[in-house]
């Protein structure tokens, strides 16, 4: 969650809680400062497809880990 003061600061800060890269968070906020909202909204949403590419493999794992399991048991 932000704690900043300012826009800036809080933008910032949301895109490190988002788990964005530093190459991501400089570009973000380069494009934040130049009023670029398409290309930032771009770059957030590939970041987002890859949080969810990531959410999606684990969630393979755990229901093989579940089933081994069930298997075991």
């Amino acid at each position: 969650m932000a704690l900043a003061s300012n826009a800036m600061e809080c933008l910032h800060q949301n895109l490190c809680d988002a788990g964005c890269s530093k190459e991501q968070i400089k570009l973000c906020m380069e494009l934040s400062d130049k009023g670029d909202r398409s290309r930032m909204l771009f770059i957030l949403k590939e970041h987002r497809k890859e949080l969810l590419d990531t959410i999606h493999a684990h969630q393979k794992a755990l229901d093989s880990l579940d089933y081994l399991m069930f298997q075991t048991e």
